[in-house]
């Protein structure tokens, strides 16, 4: 059986503590990914192995908070395959990634506030990460390989169906919320990055569109947190589950979710 000890790449508390150069956050750009075929799952062996005992472990620890707070979650290939591990391991109770996207839609909600003086640039700032992803930052790729010790956890934490199942039913309460641009729809509605980008480039944004949006993933995030209570269990809505795909996907953009999970 492997143990946390095990497991190149996780330093508990520490996870993902490197010099300071390597954690300079660069300016969010959407689509900045591992390329990954498609049907493929998105993450490698080792880093499914490091997120199978992140939610009981290092997500713990204040400072790794801190950085998910300050990153944004993680990178859009990471947040994927954090939540499909979950499902996974878990069985599709999601109560970490539920309590860590509760945090940032908050965030969220705080840096859409209505500004009066240089409001645009404000906004993108409040917008943009400070930290970098945190498993990134520590050097996980996909192509990093896990102990032989490990092949039976990472196996079982490696199937996408969970999250596909749960994807396909409450696809009809987050489809509404998917960005405009990542789809190429045209909708009005973006993501984190893609906002950015559009504000940069000065174009039309309808900012009162995305503050509703996030302010309904806030209220549907809370409802979902609160139903992982022993009181509270099953009170839920699929409304409520399905705002954990929303602010994953507002978060740190659409497109891996609609590639591995469509």
């Amino acid at each position: 059986m492997v143990s946390r000890q095990d497991v190149p790449g996780f330093h508990g508390a520490g996870m993902g503590r490197v010099g300071a150069t390597s954690r300079e956050a660069a300016p969010d750009r959407p689509h900045q990914h591992d390329d990954q075929p498609p049907g493929a799952h998105p993450l490698g062996d080792q880093e499914i192995l490091v997120l199978a005992w992140f939610s009981a472990s290092s997500m713990q620890d204040p400072e790794v908070r801190a950085r998910l707070w300050a990153a944004w979650g993680m990178c859009p290939r990471h947040s994927l395959g954090f939540v499909a591990v979950e499902a996974s391991i878990y069985h599709g109770w999601l109560f970490a990634p539920a309590i860590l996207y509760e945090d940032l839609m908050e965030r969220a909600a705080g840096a859409l506030e209505p500004r009066r003086v240089n409001g645009r640039w404000r906004t993108i700032a409040a917008l943009q990460p400070s930290e970098p992803c945190l498993l990134c930052a520590d050097g996980l790729t996909a192509a990093a390989q896990a102990p032989a010790t490990a092949a039976s956890l990472v196996g079982a934490a490696r199937d996408l169906a969970p999250l596909r199942g749960l994807a396909a039913v409450l696809r009809p309460h987050w489809q509404p919320w998917v960005c405009g641009r990542c789809s190429g729809s045209g909708g009005p509605l973006r993501c984190r990055p893609h906002l950015i980008a559009d504000l940069t480039a000065r174009s039309a944004v309808d900012l009162a569109v995305q503050r509703a949006t996030v302010q309904e993933l806030v209220c549907h995030l809370h409802a979902y947190a609160r139903s992982f209570g022993w009181a509270t269990r099953g009170t839920e809505s699929d409304a409520d589950r399905a705002a954990l795909l929303g602010a994953i996907g507002w978060c740190g953009g659409w497109e891996l979710i609609l590639r591995y999970l469509i």
